[in-house]
């Protein structure tokens, strides 16, 4: 009998010992992970410094080709903690179709060379820039930097054009090439030139109405013709 209140007691003391033993490891790793998750979570806000927004940035833009170096306060997009986009106040901007997106440093600094070889150093300075002077913000913008915005639409272009490919195309002739108002479909010389030339003969004829599809000369062979065929049959 107490040989089996012995065992009993033992069993009971290994049962107890096991209990506790796991409540311990419990709460020792259930600690440990959830520090490690509070580490992961941390790393992760603080991998990205600059979570996607609109900031203000201080950007130096260097051109090559004239020499010019000038610092301009603009606004410019992050996706990703990388610059995407750089806003001109004109309504231009210059996007990843110029430059290939760059990672910012911890101090929010990158720097770049646009496609057509244009030097950029970007610092952001703070949240999105409120402009209130539009006069303020036009005398920012360099006569380079007007160079690679198109004055139509607002829209990048390439500096030795005078507007952008889309612009240029609303206003170029397609079947001469000249200049055209972008709400017509030819320019005003070729529209002239179509309604005052003969169906028949592509003869032009100053003196055709925009209605008519034979030039004077056409009319006046189609008058004869009847006229001679009238004598024949009487």
């Amino acid at each position: 009998m107490n040989r089996n209140k012995f065992i009993a007691v033992i069993i009971v003391i290994i049962l107890v010992s096991v209990f506790f033993k796991k409540q311990v490891l419990t709460r020792l790793f259930g600690d440990y992970d959830n520090e490690y998750e509070k580490t992961n979570t941390e790393y992760f806000y603080d991998s990205e410094n600059y979570p996607d927004d609109t900031y203000c940035a201080e950007v130096e833009y260097y051109n090559p080709n004239t020499g010019t170096r000038s610092t301009y306060t603009l606004n410019v997009e992050v996706e990703n903690n990388e610059l995407t986009v750089i806003h001109w106040p004109n309504g231009g901007w210059l996007d990843d179709s110029h430059f290939e997106p760059q990672e910012l440093d911890s101090s929010g600094n990158c720097s770049f060379t646009s496609d057509n070889g244009y030097e950029y150093d970007i610092h952001i300075t703070g949240p999105e820039c409120n402009f209130t002077d539009e006069d303020q913000m036009n005398r920012e913008i360099s006569e380079d930097q007007a160079l690679l915005v198109c004055p139509e639409c607002g829209f990048s272009k390439y500096e030795y054009d005078d507007y952008c490919y889309s612009c240029k195309r609303k206003m170029t002739c397609p079947e001469c090439g000249s200049r055209k108002n972008k709400y017509e479909e030819v320019c005003s010389s070729c529209k002239d030139k179509a309604e005052h030339t003969c169906k028949r003969c592509g003869q032009y004829d100053s003196f055709m109405w925009s209605s008519d599809d034979l030039c004077s000369d056409c009319k006046r062979d189609d008058e004869d013709q009847k006229r001679q065929e009238e004598e024949n049959n009487n």
